[in-house]
């Protein structure tokens, strides 16, 4: 773990060989274990990889070069289908393995929550989850010799028409992965003294 976060970098210029789909998806697999509020797991996955819907991703992303000519792409949604109404939650909660009686207990307790948030205030809420999954996958992917770049700049309307799912979904962020043709430079963070108050 050391080893990643000191030479972990964003990769701006990939090369032309593609990772095997079984590699993306044992970094999704793992990636999905990351911990969430209630454990509701409020996110979805959806991995690109032709080249056509790459270079038609990029348009989504202003242009940037990365996704066009990355090996694969990895756009994350949060979802906002977590309320007293939605089927979604009830399943993620029975899958939780409590009795019938807690199952319904839990269930009532989030719903008081989840049902008086507005549409932007659940999307707020599940994107807060879905952020910390993105650290989690680009980690796994550099153990795993496959390099990544963080993409938050994108045009959400575009990139909603491209991922073509339901209102119960709002993209977060893409995540290009490919191999590398260039070697990330020294890291420059700030002093752990600068960031850190002890009590």
């Amino acid at each position: 773990m050391d080893t990643i976060m000191q030479n972990r970098f964003s990769c701006r210029k990939f090369s032309d060989e593609k990772i095997s789909n079984e590699v993306i998806k044992e970094i999704i697999n793992l990636t999905r274990l990351t911990p969430s509020s209630f454990g509701l797991e409020p996110w979805k996955f959806m991995v690109v990889s032709k080249k056509q819907d790459l270079e038609n991703l990029s348009l989504a992303c202003k242009n940037q070069p990365q996704v066009a000519n990355c090996s694969h792409a990895v756009i994350i949604f949060a979802r906002n289908d977590l309320r007293k109404k939605d089927e979604f939650l009830l399943n993620v909660i029975k899958q939780q393995g409590k009795s019938s009686e807690k199952v319904t207990q839990f269930h009532e307790m989030i719903c008081s929550i989840t049902d008086n948030m507005s549409d932007e205030e659940l999307f707020n809420y599940s994107s807060l989850q879905v952020y910390m999954t993105i650290a989690n996958l680009v980690n796994i992917a550099y153990a795993k010799d496959v390099k990544s770049c963080i993409i938050g700049g994108f045009e959400l309307d575009k990139l909603k028409e491209f991922a073509n799912l339901s209102e119960n979904f709002k993209p977060c962020i893409v995540i290009a992965l490919g191999k590398s043709d260039e070697n990330g430079g020294v890291k420059i963070r700030q002093n752990l003294d600068d960031v850190l108050i002890w009590k």
